[in-house]
Protein backbone atom coordinates (compact mmCIF):
# COMPACT_ATOMS: atom_id res chain seq x y z
CA UNK A 1 0.00 0.00 0.00
CA UNK A 2 2.05 2.95 -1.25
CA UNK A 3 -0.65 5.36 -0.05
CA UNK A 4 0.85 5.16 3.47
CA UNK A 5 4.28 6.27 2.27
CA UNK A 6 2.71 9.00 0.13
CA UNK A 7 0.74 10.23 3.12
CA UNK A 8 3.87 10.14 5.28
CA UNK A 9 5.58 12.48 2.82
CA UNK A 10 2.49 14.66 2.66
CA UNK A 11 2.37 14.92 6.45
CA UNK A 12 5.99 16.11 6.46
CA UNK A 13 4.86 19.00 4.26
CA UNK A 14 1.78 19.63 6.42
CA UNK A 15 3.91 19.69 9.59
CA UNK A 16 6.20 22.23 7.95
CA UNK A 17 3.20 24.46 7.18
CA UNK A 18 1.92 24.10 10.74
CA UNK A 19 5.31 25.15 12.08
CA UNK A 20 5.92 27.99 9.58
CA UNK A 21 2.48 29.55 10.09
CA UNK A 22 2.04 28.72 13.82
CA UNK A 23 -1.25 26.94 13.19
CA UNK A 24 -3.20 25.70 16.18
CA UNK A 25 -5.10 23.24 14.03
CA UNK A 26 -5.67 22.30 10.42
CA UNK A 27 -9.29 22.44 9.27
CA UNK A 28 -9.06 21.35 5.64
CA UNK A 29 -6.60 19.53 3.38
CA UNK A 30 -7.27 19.53 -0.37
CA UNK A 31 -5.36 17.10 -2.57
CA UNK A 32 -5.40 16.88 -6.35
CA UNK A 33 -4.87 13.27 -7.43
CA UNK A 34 -4.47 12.33 -11.07
CA UNK A 35 -6.27 9.35 -12.58
CA UNK A 36 -2.99 7.79 -13.71
CA UNK A 37 -1.31 7.83 -10.28
CA UNK A 38 -2.64 4.40 -9.27
CA UNK A 39 -3.62 5.91 -5.92
CA UNK A 40 -6.63 4.25 -4.31
CA UNK A 41 -8.82 6.96 -2.76
CA UNK A 42 -10.11 4.77 0.08
CA UNK A 43 -6.55 3.77 1.01
CA UNK A 44 -5.51 7.43 0.90
CA UNK A 45 -8.39 8.32 3.24
CA UNK A 46 -7.35 5.53 5.62
CA UNK A 47 -3.72 6.71 5.56
CA UNK A 48 -4.81 10.30 6.23
CA UNK A 49 -6.84 9.27 9.28
CA UNK A 50 -3.96 7.15 10.56
CA UNK A 51 -1.41 9.95 10.26
CA UNK A 52 -3.81 12.63 11.57
CA UNK A 53 -4.72 10.78 14.78
CA UNK A 54 -3.48 12.69 17.81
CA UNK A 55 -2.16 15.64 15.77
CA UNK A 56 -3.32 19.15 14.89
CA UNK A 57 -4.74 17.61 11.70
CA UNK A 58 -7.04 15.10 13.44
CA UNK A 59 -10.27 17.06 12.91
CA UNK A 60 -9.39 18.26 9.40
CA UNK A 61 -11.57 17.53 6.41
CA UNK A 62 -9.75 15.74 3.60
CA UNK A 63 -10.98 16.64 0.13
CA UNK A 64 -9.65 14.67 -2.81
CA UNK A 65 -10.12 16.22 -6.24
CA UNK A 66 -9.51 13.89 -9.17
CA UNK A 67 -7.59 15.21 -12.17
CA UNK A 68 -8.50 13.73 -15.54
CA UNK A 69 -5.77 12.08 -17.55
CA UNK A 70 -5.32 14.32 -20.59
CA UNK A 71 -2.76 13.79 -23.30
CA UNK A 72 -1.56 16.11 -26.04
CA UNK A 73 -0.66 14.26 -29.21
CA UNK A 74 2.97 14.84 -30.13
CA UNK A 75 2.10 14.24 -33.80
CA UNK A 76 -0.98 16.37 -34.44
CA UNK A 77 -1.36 18.44 -31.24
CA UNK A 78 -4.88 17.30 -30.33
CA UNK A 79 -5.66 17.13 -26.59
CA UNK A 80 -7.76 14.16 -25.49
CA UNK A 81 -8.65 11.98 -22.49
CA UNK A 82 -6.63 8.80 -22.04
CA UNK A 83 -6.80 5.81 -19.72
CA UNK A 84 -4.57 2.86 -18.89
CA UNK A 85 -5.70 0.81 -21.87
CA UNK A 86 -6.15 3.41 -24.60
CA UNK A 87 -3.50 5.93 -25.51
CA UNK A 88 -4.23 6.28 -29.22
CA UNK A 89 -4.91 9.76 -30.52
CA UNK A 90 -8.53 9.92 -31.71
CA UNK A 91 -7.47 12.25 -34.52
CA UNK A 92 -4.38 10.68 -36.14
CA UNK A 93 -4.54 7.21 -34.46
CA UNK A 94 -0.87 7.39 -33.34
CA UNK A 95 0.18 5.92 -29.98
CA UNK A 96 0.94 8.74 -27.60
CA UNK A 97 1.80 9.00 -23.92
CA UNK A 98 2.41 12.72 -23.62
CA UNK A 99 0.39 13.38 -20.45
CA UNK A 100 -0.30 17.00 -19.66
CA UNK A 101 -2.45 16.15 -16.62
CA UNK A 102 -3.53 13.10 -14.69
CA UNK A 103 -0.25 11.99 -13.15
CA UNK A 104 -0.09 14.57 -10.37
CA UNK A 105 -0.44 14.21 -6.60
CA UNK A 106 -0.49 17.74 -5.26
CA UNK A 107 -1.27 19.38 -1.94
CA UNK A 108 -3.62 21.90 -3.53
CA UNK A 109 -4.68 23.76 -0.38
CA UNK A 110 -4.27 23.67 3.38
CA UNK A 111 -6.57 25.62 5.70
CA UNK A 112 -6.11 26.18 9.39
CA UNK A 113 -6.24 28.59 12.25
Amino acid sequence: MHEMSLMGQLFSIIQEYISNYNLERVTKVVLKVGEMTCVEVSALNFAFKSFAKGTKVEQAELIIERAEAISECRFCGVKYKVDFTNKLCPNCKEFNYNLISGDELVLERLEGE
